[in-house]
């Protein structure tokens, strides 16, 4: 009996060691968890929730994030009207608003506007490979159609179309153009220097005139008073506004105050006429410092067709 007792204690031992020994994977594995999946920018509701006890059970259920769409920002691009640049307004969504107008422009005119007898030089096709602002400087990085087509004025004035719409903005004083992911010299087989970054000076001004009338619209219907908004640049930065009808001036409004020595700057007036309902012309142009010297640029007016409502 002794010896089965030592026996079955000695048994006992060698089965309590032998819980103590193999392999130790599950003690040195970390703990599995849950797996979590992000979306960047997505705001998703949470899962709802639910606590219990063995006597009651809570549910609590947040209700869903509203989503908000993009901000919508008013900017401008430059088509043309017989040879001449006039600014025209597109909605983009925000905050790449310099990217949104370029890209506007390069969709070019709407159907309404071609019918209206608007249009643009820029090559259908064309696409804004890139755009990089930096200290006042656009790169402005377009697909080769840019160069495709046209001589020498239809060159001019889609690189015209191009600075005036990305120097709209405060922060951007000139546009250096790329091709293809490379910078460029010469624009087509019409050989236009583009080496260095073009401001709106560089514009030739029988694209630009010395003044772009925004509103009225071209051939609108308007009341006395009516507001007259757009841009200039002219001889010591005023100018003056003309209402004509029949040959003769009728009213207008001088000096309006814009901007000068290279640098454009918006304007808005209100202009108050006393005369018969009619066709009516609003005439703006830089008057210049130097009268009649022969040495003077030429005058280049600003021409807006409208309607004068009884």
């Amino acid at each position: 009996m002794k010896s089965f007792r030592v026996a079955l204690i000695i048994g006992i031992l060698v089965a309590v060691s032998s819980c103590g020994s193999g392999d130790d994977s599950a003690t040195t594995s970390p703990v599995s968890s849950p797996s979590t999946s992000q979306s960047v920018a997505t705001v998703e509701s949470p899962v709802p929730t639910s606590t219990s006890t063995s006597t009651t059970t809570t549910s609590t259920t947040v209700p869903p994030t509203t989503s908000v769409g993009p901000t919508l920002t008013d900017v401008k691009i430059y088509l043309l009207r017989d040879e001449r640049l006039v600014i025209v307004h597109r909605l983009v969504p925000g905050p790449a608003v310099l990217r949104g107008a370029l890209t506007e422009l390069l969709a070019g005119p709407t159907d309404a506007e071609r019918a209206d007898g608007l249009g643009s030089e820029v090559p259908p096709g064309t696409e804004l490979l890139d755009v990089d602002l930096a200290d006042g400087v656009s790169t402005v990085d377009l697909s080769s159609d840019f160069e495709s087509g046209g001589g020498s004025l239809s060159m001019t004035a889609r690189v015209a179309q191009v600075v005036f719409t990305v120097t709209q903005f405060d922060n951007a004083d000139r546009a250096l153009f790329w091709m293809d992911g490379r910078p460029i010299e010469f624009l087509g087989g019409e050989g236009l220097v583009l080496d260095e970054p073009q401001a709106r000076m560089d514009v030739d001004r029988a694209l630009s005139g010395s003044v772009i009338i925004d509103t009225p619209a071209y051939g609108a219907t308007v009341s006395s008073p009516f507001e007259v908004t757009g841009e200039g640049d002219v001889f010591e930065a005023q100018f003056p506004i003309e209402v004509w009808a029949g040959g003769e001036q009728i009213g207008g409004i001088a000096p309006v105050t814009a901007g000068a020595w290279g640098r454009w700057a918006s304007f808005e007036v209100t202009v108050t006429l006393e005369a018969p309902a009619g066709p009516i012309e609003l005439v703006a142009y830089d008057p210049g410092g130097c009268g009649t010297d022969p040495e003077c640029p030429p005058i280049i007016k600003t021409v807006v067709p409208l309607t004068l409502a009884p």
